[in-house]
């Protein structure tokens, strides 16, 4: 029998082989090993490498030590009104640097809880936090979590910026950024990188810091935030514009309420007062203060100005008033400012759609052409047309193209589909105003409105120049009564012929040219005519002079068509001169700022009271002037006062109107207070075509009127309203004994003209360098003006 050749394979040969294969993979184990580790070496020492290089400054010099310990981020200063009240900043970046005793906790714990909640715990760098970000953010897609930079880290970046290394930027702007953190945390305590992150870190809309944001979006000092608000402010931090809660509502309920759940989960809310907090609204109190709002903008412009030049003056460039955090106090009265605001909106809205009405759809300018085409020429648009090449034909082809726009129209703004040269013809016949308020006293200015739109309008009304016409009468009319002349004293109301001033003949607005006014009347009554005249007796340089005495600083021609206010002066300078009325008689010069101080509290500067100098006009002159002023109100052009606004208060005035009516003017006074409000167009070609729309107690009055109607109604203001004007003694009384007008000439003043026009003097100055000589002065003056029946009395006293 043959025997089965077994198929089995020795036993022996079998482990060979397998040992083989088990050396083999093991030796391919090994070298696998042995490249992972060579690859991990040399990408350690890549890294190694990379990192030194950053370290080293390969990339850009890391801030040493020396350096962090004077970090001074780029700080807003402040200007504040009276009472402390925030009015606006001047800055770089709208920023605002405070110390962490004045950060709510509430932020304090919606920050630590959400962005880094081992912020206490790590040094700088937190790889645990960095390890939490990869896998529940990016592999479990858990929107919130924090980022994976620690608060350290984030300040770093907010401190310096990220630069563009190209494919490398991300791994050495990080880099960097871990190291500057690490040097922060040798420098300063968690609670000091706490409020330099709160003091840096950006809010969008060009707000940066927790103060700012606190103040842009809930109206309120952060200190004062609660949880809620905080965890809004905390929330945009991971995304500025997404969880805005002015502009995206929405999202930043979401972004808060899971800002709340962290604060929950780290202890610093309870659960039930967390799911409160999550039902409740926003309670957004959004107020905006950038250059074009805020309190008094125009105003803002011109104190700028004013401490720059301080500044410039007295330090140098030691201070930089948009980054140093100077805090800079004015006299503006916030209140004030709001009531002449309200004032300036509500009027000049309603004249706006008065004066489109008036004109319909046509040009004011269409007998002067050259107005709009100034105006097209000076445009930006027309500038870069034509210096882009383009021909007139191509210029005016392309700016009668419909565009989409903005512009203002009262109240605010609109967006509107209009052509460039449209546009240029809707700002044209925009009326614009200025109106200002100030102590007639101390001189502070206490509400200051340069024009209705500081956006859109930029130039200042309250010291632009324009023609002031009737209310330059009150210095005519101080200058006769100083040279002698008396309140009763009567002159024709004719038109007369003036041959050696070229054949000069003013005119009265109403075209009556009959009967006599006496000069109280004829002040009261705006009279033309008899101002003229009054001006030619008194002598022009007499006036000229009176009125530089009396704050007009600008040049005025000597012609006696200034009489009729054909001077263009600010408002600025007209009140100063109104305050001699009622500082009596001593001009006082307006003011608006009262300290600069530095970040840590330090006087820069300090407003030095004013040195009370001679006054320009006399006791008897001032007391006078105000009587006669007065009756402007009671019985004259601005008469509307009592009528239609109400106003109780005692007060004079005197309302202006220019020729062609292109320009309105108001200025009033209580004894205590002194405003006035100039209103027109930007060119003088475009105005009412009516003298009873176009003249100032339509204009202009009405601001005043509005103004002071708030000012009475307010309890806190009876300083300004209840004051009186001083009695007129008896012998004053006597000399205002008249009636305005008189359809005769009075047979009187043909027998008083000896002894008020028989004897002139030569001129004398306003100002006397001497008690005694201010003594023989007014005695003489005195003597000048009573009446014959005044002095048969002393002659009967005598005997």
């Amino acid at each position: 029998m043959t025997a089965k050749r077994s198929s089995a394979k020795p036993k022996s040969s079998t482990k060979r082989k397998s040992s083989a294969r088990s050396g083999k993979q093991s030796s391919s184990r090994k070298k696998v090993f042995l490249l992972a580790l060579k690859g991990s070496a040399i990408i350690a020492g890549a890294v190694f490498v990379f990192l030194l290089f950053v370290y080293l400054g390969v990339f850009g010099r890391l801030p040493k030590k020396a350096d962090l310990v004077q970090i001074e981020s780029d700080v807003a200063s402040e200007v504040y009104a009276e009472g402390s009240v925030l009015m606006g900043k001047y800055y770089y970046q709208n920023r605002m640097s405070i110390e962490n005793k004045r950060i709510s906790d509430h932020v304090k714990n919606a920050l630590v809880a959400t962005e880094d909640k081992r912020f206490f715990e790590h040094e700088g760098f937190d790889i645990l936090s960095l390890g939490r970000v990869l896998v529940k953010t990016v592999l479990l897609q858990n929107k919130s979590q924090g980022g994976g930079s620690t608060i350290s880290q984030q300040l770093a970046k907010n401190l310096y910026p990220r630069k563009n290394y190209g494919p490398l930027s991300m791994p050495v702007n990080k880099s960097r950024e871990i190291f500057i953190a690490s040097r922060l945390e040798d420098v300063y305590s968690k609670e000091e990188i706490l409020t330099l992150y709160l003091n840096t870190v950006p809010f969008g809309e060009d707000v940066y810091g927790i103060e700012a944001a606190a103040q842009r979006y809930f109206n309120k000092r952060s200190a004062d935030l609660e949880a809620q608000e905080a965890a809004v402010l905390v929330g945009m931090l991971a995304a500025n514009t997404v969880y805005n809660p002015r502009v995206n509502a929405e999202n930043s309920i979401k972004r808060r309420n899971i800002v709340l759940d962290r604060m929950q989960e780290f202890g610093f809310l309870v659960e039930a007062e967390a799911e409160k907090l999550k039902k409740s609204e926003l309670g957004l109190n959004y107020r905006r203060i950038d250059h074009n709002t805020g309190i008094a903008p125009y105003f803002r412009e011109v104190i700028r100005k004013n401490v720059e030049k301080i500044l410039a003056d007295e330090y140098g460039d030691q201070y930089n008033l948009y980054k140093d955090g100077l805090r800079i106090f004015t006299t503006i009265d916030p209140t004030l400012q709001q009531y002449a605001d309200e004032a300036v909106q509500q009027h000049m809205a309603a004249l706006q759609t008065e004066f489109k009405n008036h004109w319909k759809n046509r040009d004011p300018w269409k007998d002067q052409p050259a107005v709009f085409d100034n105006a097209l020429h000076a445009s930006e648009r027309y500038k870069k047309l034509k210096a882009s090449g383009k021909t007139e034909e191509q210029i005016l082809t392309e700016m009668k193209k419909l565009n989409e726009m903005i512009v203002f129209a009262y109240p605010n703004e609109k967006k509107v589909n209009l052509s460039p040269t449209d546009s240029i013809k809707h700002y044209l016949k925009i009326l614009n105003t200025g109106f200002m308020v100030m102590d007639p006293h101390s001189g502070k200015i206490l509400s200051w409105v340069g024009g209705v739109n500081h956006k859109y309008f930029q130039y200042d009304h309250v010291t632009s120049r324009r023609q002031v016409g009737s209310t330059f009468k009150p210095i005519v009319y101080s200058a006769a009564l100083m040279d002698g002349m008396s309140p009763c004293d009567y002159i024709s109301n004719e038109r007369r012929i003036y041959r050696e001033y070229d054949d000069w003949s003013p005119t009265n607005s109403d075209g009556d040219h009959l009967g006599y006014y006496s000069l109280k009347g004829a002040l009261a009554n705006s009279v033309n005519t008899v101002t003229a005249e009054i001006m030619i007796k008194t002598g022009i340089n007499k006036v000229v002079k009176l009125s530089q005495n009396m704050g007009v600083e600008s040049d005025l021609p000597a012609v006696p068509s200034l009489s009729l206010g054909t001077a263009e002066l600010s408002l600025q300078e007209m009140l100063t001169v109104y305050s001699c009325f009622a500082n009596n008689g001593t001009k006082t010069a307006p003011f608006g700022l009262l300290r600069i101080e530095d970040r840590t509290g330090k006087v820069l500067y300090e407003h030095s009271p004013q040195v009370k100098g001679f006054p320009a006009l006399d006791r008897q002159t001032t007391d006078l002037m105000n009587y006669i002023l007065r009756q402007v109100v009671e019985n004259g052009t601005a008469r509307g006062l009592r009528s239609a606004y109400g106003l109780r208060s005692q007060m004079a005035g005197k309302t202006g109107t220019t020729q062609n009516n292109a320009d309105g003017w108001f200025i009033g006074y209580t004894p205590t207070l002194l405003a006035g409000a100039w209103v027109g167009a930007q060119s003088p070609a475009v105005h009412f075509r009516s003298t009873t729309l176009g003249q100032g107690a339509h204009m202009a009055m009405p601001i005043y009127g509005i103004f002071m109607r708030k000012v009475e109604q307010d309890p806190k203001y009876r300083k300004y309203t209840n004051t009186r004007f001083d009695n007129l003694n008896e012998d004053l009384l006597a000399m205002v004994d008249c009636v305005d007008y008189s359809e005769d000439d009075p047979d009187r003043s043909k027998f008083f003209d000896f002894f008020r026009w028989g004897n002139k003097e030569p001129d004398k100055p306003v100002l006397k360098p001497t008690d005694e000589q201010d003594k023989n002065d007014d005695k003489e003056r005195d003597e000048k003006r009573k009446g014959l029946l005044n002095r048969m009395k002393d002659l009967f006293r005598k005997k």
